[in-house]
């Protein structure tokens, strides 16, 4: 289920190696960029050759199952024109291909994948900082089949129960999930509190799935990434894990998230 590129040398795929992860050799081909990426990004794209279609490797790899949890770099900020940190956005080429809708989960706005959410209008669920990304507003005006949650400080394991659950209700068919681990309570520069107990439900969730796909992005720190990810794949198998205990919420950051949840209701409705 976990793969990697073994040119990903990092000690995020040090870690996935470690967790069992299969290591995909070779390259993939340009004829693939060109599928959902410009002109401009490619001639970029060509300076870091190898990175770029080692990532399109992993994707390709990934279609051939019907679930897969990927690493090839991050992909969040990796837009449509330019490459904005990353290699290739493998996110919006698996939704592309097979009309899945992309679930973004991260302390940052993924604005590599918003560039191609406005180019090919896959629906987009955005879990995100509200202090690190555009307001609900701006989405709502500009975007098409779109449902955002800009999340406030401090919210932790009950606003993103809550939250994942509605859009894993609300999706049918195939979900590619952009997971960022910066959302971790441990996370030295986050202010979100999640814990091992919602990687753990997130992949009980999943598991109940036919088909899906985790890009994994933002890492955090190594001691973050291990445990919550450890957390993760036992939900996903159905293990059993001593959860953690949940960091109680404001009032204030609960009446935020209700809201939210209200207004994504009557988007979808």
């Amino acid at each position: 289920m976990l793969l990697i590129h073994a040119d990903f040398s990092d000690w995020v795929s040090q870690s996935l190696k470690e967790a069992g992860a299969e290591v995909v050799y070779g390259l993939g081909t340009w004829d693939v960029v060109r599928e959902i990426h410009s002109d401009i990004f490619i001639k970029e794209a060509r300076r870091r050759e190898s990175e770029v279609l080692a990532a399109v490797a992993v994707a390709e790899e990934a279609l051939k199952r019907e679930r897969a949890i990927i690493y090839v770099g991050g992909t969040i900020n990796v837009g449509l024109h330019s490459p904005r940190g990353g290699f290739f956005n493998a996110s919006a080429y698996i939704a592309k291909r097979l009309g899945a809708a992309v679930v973004s989960v991260d302390r940052h706005f993924p604005w590599g994948t918003w560039e191609f959410h406005l180019e090919h209008k896959f629906p987009l669920f955005l879990v995100y900082g509200g202090a690190d990304g555009p307001s609900y507003r701006y989405l709502a005006k500009r975007g098409y089949n779109v449902v955002a949650f800009p999340l406030p400080p401090g919210a932790g394991d009950r606003s993103f129960h809550k939250v994942l659950d509605f859009i894993l209700d609300a999706v049918e068919g195939p979900v590619m999930l952009q997971l960022g681990f910066d959302i971790h309570r441990r996370d030295p520069v986050g202010y979100f509190f999640a814990s091992e107990a919602f990687f753990h439900k997130l992949g009980e969730a999943l598991r109940a799935r036919r088909r899906f796909y985790i890009s994994i992005e933002c890492p955090s720190t190594a001691q973050v990434f291990k445990t919550a990810m450890s957390s993760l794949i036992k939900g996903l198998k159905g293990e059993a894990q001593q959860t953690a205990q949940e960091v109680e919420e404001s009032r204030e950051v609960v009446k935020e998230v209700d809201l939210l949840l209200r207004r994504a209701k009557r988007a979808l409705s």
